[in-house]
């Protein structure tokens, strides 16, 4: 077999699937049936071409080349290797949790979906290939791509109604407040923007408790667009390593999540959420087209008509602060860091006054 490889971790996985290769030959045999309408007897895989990486997922799209007694043909599959063995199994479960809840026939025709395990070891995870491209790449109109994103984060959460466990993100809030690297007189401003902010964010959220992706974000999104087929658009959602199954986090997390480097990205270029605010507001669309389509609406699990995006998106940013404040290669030394970190105070302020965002 030849590959086309260009890195290390590209070789290491070369060897993994010549290793492991015929462990799924059933996935091959039921992908050249629906090409031939008939059961190939003979298959010898020639060649495989590692075409790409999505995102940041470190999920590897792999085109392999088949030679049967039908012709040449190629399926594509979903690669991703661990370096700690541990790792691959607790994963599986969690993309078997995502299938499942994504799976049901009432979300069939919303065309939102998530890729199969077709094969697994200690440290090696391989799916059903998955076509399209990421949130990013994709040249869908952006109205239309955050309106998917937000349906199918809509059909993961589901319609039940649970209670949150609020005090979580108060205790993340207290601690971030203390671990700040910013002068005492600024944390305690910040801080008593929050104090306003929390009570009115808690009494809304009693019922806003679901399960959490973890980390959704842009880049866990591919939109594949399929000409001829309804619907057109295939929305995957994939790479759900932190899945959460109990049901105490507010939906805004997730949600919130999504939009939190989106948020500072552009603050920084022209002091505005003017564009984050029309995103955030496609992206609720599409999460209440899910809703209503199983008879409810966000009005049933926020009280008083009250969405506390405000709160989670300058908490998430909050705790950014904290994360970035090493990171003198990436923002341009020590005076980089401290402007950037203003920066994200200036954006936490203007959201948090901001009572109403995004309406």
């Amino acid at each position: 077999m030849k590959a086309n490889m260009n890195d290390s971790h590209q070789e290491r996985l070369q060897v993994v699937l010549m290793r492991i290769i015929e462990g799924f030959s059933d996935y091959f045999v039921k992908s050249l049936e629906k090409s031939y309408h008939q059961t190939p007897k003979t298959i010898e895989v020639r060649n495989i071409t590692v075409e790409r990486k999505l995102g940041t997922t470190g999920i590897h799209i792999v085109k392999v080349q088949l030679e049967t007694n039908l012709g040449l043909d190629e399926a594509s599959i979903a690669v991703k290797i661990y370096d700690k063995q541990e790792l691959a199994l607790e994963v599986v479960k969690r993309i078997n949790i995502l299938e499942n809840r994504l799976s049901q026939k009432k979300y069939s025709h919303f065309g939102i979906s998530s890729a199969s395990v077709i094969f697994f070891s200690r440290s090696v995870i391989v799916m059903e290939g998955i076509q399209g491209d990421v949130f990013r790449e994709s040249k869908i109109p952006r109205p239309q791509k955050y309106r998917f994103a937000g349906r199918g984060l809509a059909a993961f959460h589901g319609s039940e109604s649970d209670r949150c466990w609020f005090d979580k993100y108060k205790l993340l809030l207290s601690r971030s407040v203390e671990n700040l690297p910013l002068a005492e007189n600024e944390k305690f401003r910040l801080k008593s923007l929050f104090d306003d902010v929390v009570p009115r964010a808690e009494e809304a959220s009693q019922l806003s408790g679901s399960i959490s992706f973890g980390d959704f974000h842009p880049g866990n999104l591919i939109f594949d667009v399929r000409m001829g087929q309804s619907p057109m658009i295939q929305t995957h959602i994939i790479d759900p390593e932190y899945l959460d199954t109990s049901k105490e986090h507010d939906r805004l997390e997730d949600i919130c999540n999504f939009f939190a480097v989106e948020a500072v990205d552009q603050y920084r270029i022209d002091k505005s959420l003017t564009k984050l605010r029309m995103n955030v507001k496609s992206f609720l669309s599409g999460y209440s087209e899910v809703l209503a389509h199983e008879r409810t609406s966000l009005s049933k699990y926020y009280r008083g008509n009250y969405i506390p995006v405000n709160f989670h998106l300058a908490l998430m940013i909050l705790m950014s602060i904290i994360h970035i404040q090493n990171m003198t290669d990436l923002f341009g030394g020590k005076t980089g860091i401290q402007n950037e970190m203003l920066l994200r105070c200036q954006l936490i302020e203007k959201l948090l006054n901001w009572d109403s965002f995004p309406d």
